[in-house]
């Protein structure tokens, strides 16, 4: 395995020149010895897989050496990603493993790991790498049992029973599966819910991906939604990604929805019910979403990105909703607070619903402010902190600004902000701009160009300056 691999919030890479199957046996062994050092009491372990071509063969080599170390089995199949978390709060397990690589080509996989039913992530990624490295195995006496479970039915059947009210809904809307394991789940419960005017695209599971990427938060990937939409009496879409953990939606104008501006319909909701509701939002949202939490009562916490440390802030502060602009959704509030893009597009379509009015209707509550998309700015792996690290110490010099570095740096002027951090799943560099105006917009930009082009050839700029 290349070092690359382990990466702060899972293991992931390019299957065969980053990631290789035939190490997976040895891997496996490592988080199963990770496993009983930090709880000698685990004995049950769910296993659930994505529809990438290379995920079933990763599957037999991990439930091999699950087996070996003396672990039960539990396999749960293809399945999404909140499928596996569903297994470990209602099943009799105490860890999950989830073969996936979410969003990323099809040329990914790895592992996402889960010690009872919270995620491990960064300092332990890097003590699992390091116990994998010395080749650490149990040395167990019997061998552990696999036992096949199909988990979508009560997934779909648990769903379908909290959101009896929405049954029967005459909304019509679009939703895109993106191949992924979405599929799985979304036929089932579209006709558990009885929704006869809400069409499915491409709902085949088929890991090379034949229609785009699964990635449903990048404007091109819902091209076809966007089309029916434009053409048929659907009124909003909803997009899902590769291993269903998250939830895009697009108006029927054709407006791809921020994850920050979705997370403030979802606040809003909840707010109109509770009293003393905290949200926690990610360091890349919108400070129009604090602005507009705030003054409805509530309270706002920023956090890093990351789908495990959002989830840890959430518990800090007894929070019963949390996302991040790459729409990740997580709910306390009526569920087991983990993200899930299946949850939170019921959650969606509810809202709809009872509001009587249309997603821009119910966006029109946003305060106004002038974002730029979330840019990718390709980045090698070994120089991705060292650029961050370089455009902190130019705007540290400065008075008129000020700065918050929980994640990378953002840079924050009268006038707007501008983020600039180390993608967690990419060799990229992942940055965004937002400001009171328009032409704020462009000087804010203007200033991170001009000090990240002594770091970055001009061609890894290329987004930013054609915009």
């Amino acid at each position: 395995m290349n070092d690359t691999v382990f990466r702060e919030y899972d293991i992931r890479g390019k299957v065969g020149s980053e990631f290789s199957i035939d190490q997976v046996y040895d891997l496996t062994c490592a988080i199963a010895y990770f496993f009983k050092l930090r709880n000698a009491d685990v004995k049950t372990v769910a296993v659930g897989m994505d529809g990438r071509v290379h995920s079933p063969e990763i599957k037999q080599e991990l439930c091999k050496a699950l087996s070996d170390s003396g672990i039960n089995v539990v396999d749960v199949g293809m399945c999404t990603t909140p499928a596996v978390y569903f297994a470990l709060h209602t099943l009799s397990v105490d860890a999950g493993l989830m073969i996936t690589a979410s969003h990323n080509t099809k040329e990914y996989n790895g592992i996402k790991i889960c010690l009872g039913t919270h995620s491990v992530w960064g300092k332990d990624i890097q003590y699992i790498k390091q116990l994998y490295k010395d080749r650490m195995k149990i040395v167990s006496c019997h061998i552990g049992a696999v036992q096949e479970h199909n988990i979508i039915v009560p997934y779909v059947q648990w769903l379908a029973e909290h959101f009896a009210h929405i049954k029967n809904s005459g909304i019509s809307a679009v939703i895109d599966c993106g191949n992924g394991a979405a599929g799985t789940v979304m036929p089932a419960l579209i006709q558990e819910m009885r929704w006869s005017h809400v069409r499915l695209l491409y709902a085949d599971v088929d890991g090379t991906y034949p229609n785009h990427e699964a990635d449903p938060t990048v404007e091109v990937n819902m091209r076809a939604m966007k089309d029916i939409l434009a053409t048929t009496d659907a009124v909003f879409g909803c997009g899902l990604d590769g291993d269903g953990d998250r939830m895009a939606a697009m108006t029927k104008s054709g407006f791809l929805i921020p994850g920050d501006q979705l997370l403030a319909l979802f606040a809003h909701s909840i707010i109109n019910r509770e009293s003393d509701v905290s949200v926690v939002y990610d360091i890349k949202s919108s400070s129009g979403l604090a602005e507009i939490v705030h003054s409805w009562g509530g309270k706002a916490y920023m956090s890093p990105s990351g789908h495990s440390i959002v989830k840890e802030y959430m518990q800090k502060h007894g929070a019963v909703l949390g996302g991040e602009l790459s729409c990740h959704f997580f709910f306390k509030d009526r569920y087991y607070g983990y993200d899930d893009g299946v949850y939170a597009l019921l959650r969606l379509f509810e809202l709809v619903q009872e509001s009587n009015r249309t997603l821009e209707e119910l966006l029109m509550l946003f305060p106004c402010k002038y974002n730029s998309p979330e840019y990718r700015v390709f980045c090698d792996e070994m120089r991705k902190s060292a650029v961050v690290q370089e455009v902190y110490k130019m705007f540290k010099q400065r008075s008129d600004v000020s700065l918050i570095t929980i994640d990378g740096v953002r840079v924050s002027m009268d006038y707007g902000w501008g983020i600039i951090r180390p993608s967690n799943t990419q060799p990229a560099l992942s940055i965004r701009f937002e400001a009171n105006t328009p032409d704020a917009l462009q000087h804010i930009k203007q200033e991170f160009i001009k000090v990240l082009q002594p770091h970055l050839p001009a061609i890894n700029l290329v987004c930013i300056f054609n915009e």
